[in-house]
């Protein structure tokens, strides 16, 4: 498994057309939808939801950027949380280490 950050910068309609399809954002909505300049997104593949990076003031970044009444589609709740992940990575390391029965011929 190899991890990767992957970094697209880009203007304001290619990013969209970017989350409509990551999000499943109906095409609809997308005109309802603001996006802040130069405010990072991250997309987890994995986990398949959106987070704002923190930048350290300790204010909700929902509060203080206007995101639109689509809001809402861009900032799900995540699909699958980290402890699903590390439960498959132990049952898979779990089943790497066990013995495995030899087939005699």
């Amino acid at each position: 498994e190899q991890r990767q950050t992957v970094l697209i910068t880009s203007h304001e309609n290619a990013i969209r057309g970017i989350l409509m399809h990551l999000c499943d954002i109906p095409e609809e909505a997308m005109n309802q939808l603001h996006l802040p300049n130069g405010l990072p997104l991250v997309y987890n593949v994995k986990r398949k939801c959106i987070t704002l990076l923190d930048d350290g003031s300790g204010r909700d970044p929902m509060e203080v950027h206007d995101f639109g009444p689509a809001a809402q589609h861009l900032f799900r709740p995540c699909e699958l949380d980290d402890d699903f992940f590390l439960q498959m990575e132990e049952q898979i390391s779990k089943a790497d280490t066990e013995e495995k029965p030899v087939l005699a011929a």
